[in-house]
């Protein structure tokens, strides 16, 4: 165990070595604390915001308990999302990986030591958004000393299931690399077959009550414990922990515990066993399979035709990002798949055959379209989507060291930045667009209020790119040693998390002002305020091109 601390240990060091300079935060311990606090305090706040507003409406019909419920499944299935995006770069696309084979290291010991640091980056999430919302509901049921025992217990134990399943599936998956000629092309494939198993558990999870009559359908959703309920069967971890802090018996709540130990303990057991025979198969394969494929073909002369500036420009940015396995999943493909993702599992909800679905969706028949309380709410809904576009905001780091070169081709600062911003607005169009033809599947909207939140959106996604490159200007990250602290350990990928939030304010302050307003006066005044952003913000990308590549060296 002695060699699994220190090796958990070490491996931490090298996923947050230099963190304060990787994540751009200054190396004063002052000004550090000072920025994670207000970070937490901020997210915080948002969660306390709709939690708060989500546990007052439960409180009032005596249903509070299904809060917990909701809490723990959320922290699941967060948790199992997490980890399809970390796994994979935390147990195979490290460089210590080729140090270690030769040391005198057991497999199981390499393997607890990698899953020890998947489990504590979760937690950095998970604590979060657990332990924040637990203790609200804590404080306003008065709960007693023991539930915030359990609390703790719970948000540390829960986690630890889906990382082991994701893991297990990286594993299965990865095992096969040693097969594989073009390393680069069967990590792509990798992600993308992580993902489908991922969506189909989900899909079919979503359907496993289906055979439940309508009857016993309501009976458990009016019921305090509706909620854990209809989770009872998938998770067990779950059931157990939302039943140990929801019951008033402190010997229920014990054996509850217990349970969930023992079923985790076993899970852990299974899982060394699987990982032992599995893990290094895909290791060695990715470490030392083949690479990518040579070509001999003769190069033709039309490869070396005269492309215009912005083709080619552009060409190399997605070039960049397709080819790059971890770019491509962490900075170009969540913003296609994770509104997909969530339609999926929404859409699969909507079509099982039960009371609350069905009236659900006859309540989506009821909403009054032309409203532009709707399209401020279709807005919204974009902005959590595309708080995962993370092209721009990367732009310039992903050069790394030769991001320099930018100050020495004969093409002016300003050009180039816009060049950099067109793949973030391309990739956020996709995203508008997936998004509205589902909201359109769902709310027929009139063809004028879908093209106005078209446009609206994509002035939004505008300001957006452009911010974001201005971000990475001034805070860009060129000192890396590998694409993941790139996508994963940079904390610019916060910017457009915070830019979304604010928008999602700014429209929910402009629904309380223009409550009355018809949809069509509503979208052009959100398209006025953000156009008129945009001219600012773009005046000032031109006047500063050259002071904001000072921080490029």
């Amino acid at each position: 165990m002695g060699k699994v601390l220190r090796l958990t240990k070490i491996f931490l060091k090298n996923s947050f070595s230099d963190m304060n300079d990787k994540m751009g935060v200054s190396t004063k311990s002052k000004s550090r604390v000072l920025i994670y606090g207000l970070l937490f305090i901020y997210f915080a706040g948002i969660i306390i915001f709709f939690g708060y507003n989500l546990l007052d409406g439960l409180i009032e019909i005596h249903q509070e308990s299904i809060f917990i419920g909701m809490i723990l499944f959320m922290i699941f299935g967060l948790v199992a999302f997490q980890t399809i995006f970390s796994s994979i770069n935390v147990l195979y696309f490290t460089k210590d990986n080729e140090y270690l084979l030769p040391l005198p290291l057991k497999p199981y010991q390499i393997i607890l030591a990698r899953t020890n640091v998947i489990l504590l980056i979760e937690y950095i999430i998970v604590f979060l958004v657990g332990l924040v919302p637990l203790t609200m509901y804590g404080i306003l049921t008065s709960a007693s000393f023991i539930y915030y025992v359990i609390m703790t217990i719970s948000v540390i134990l829960i986690p630890i299931l889906p990382v082991l399943l994701i893991n297990i599936i990286v594993m299965f998956i990865m095992s096969f690399a040693r097969l594989t000629k073009n390393r680069n092309r069967f990590q792509i494939i990798a992600y993308i077959i992580i993902l489908i198993i991922s969506v189909g558990i989900s899909v079919s999870m979503s359907g496993t009550k289906e055979s439940m009559s309508n009857e016993e359908m309501a009976q458990l959703i009016v019921q305090a414990n509706g909620m854990i309920e209809l989770i009872k069967g998938y998770i067990p971890t779950v059931d157990y922990l939302a039943e140990a802090l929801t019951t008033n018996s402190a010997l229920v709540s014990t054996m509850q515990i217990l349970k969930t130990i023992v079923i985790t303990i076993a899970s852990f057991i299974v899982y060394l066993l699987i990982a032992q025979k599995l893990y290094f198969k895909g290791l060695v394969g990715n470490l030392f399979g083949g690479g990518a494929k040579s070509s001999n073909k003769e190069i033709s002369q039309k490869e070396f035709r005269n492309n215009k500036l912005y083709k080619s420009y552009i060409g190399k940015e997605f070039k960049e990002l397709a080819r790059n396995p971890i770019f491509l999943m962490q900075c170009l493909l969540p913003s296609i798949l994770i509104p997909i993702l969530m339609t999926v599992i929404f859409i699969t909800g909507i079509n099982s055959e039960s009371e609350e679905t069905g009236n659900l969706t006859q309540m989506i028949q009821e909403i009054k379209i032309d409203t532009f309380v709707v399209s401020a709410v279709i807005l919204g809904i974009i902005q959590f989507f595309t708080m995962f576009i993370y092209i721009s905001i990367t732009s310039i780091s992903r050069e790394g060291k030769n991001a320099i070169f930018i100050k020495y081709i004969p093409v002016t600062l300003y050009k180039q930045y816009i060049y950099k911003i067109i793949p973030n607005l391309i990739m956020y169009s996709i995203t508008v667009i997936i998004s509205l033809s589902i909201i359109q599947y769902l709310l027929h909207l009139p063809v004028l209020i879908l093209l106005l939140i078209f446009i609206v959106s994509m002035i939004m996604g505008g300001l957006q790119s452009i911010l974001m490159l201005i971000v990475d200007l001034k805070r860009p990250k060129l000192n890396w040693d590998s694409e993941y602290a790139v996508a994963k350990q940079n904390l610019n990928l916060i910017f457009p998390m915070l830019l979304s939030m604010i928008n999602i304010g700014i429209i929910i302050g402009l629904v309380f002002l223009l409550n009355n307003m018809s949809a069509i006066i509503g979208l052009i005044l959100v398209g006025v305020i953000y156009g008129i952003l945009i001219a600012v913000a773009n005046k000032y990308l031109y006047k500063n091109q050259e002071k904001l590549a000072s921080n490029i060296m």
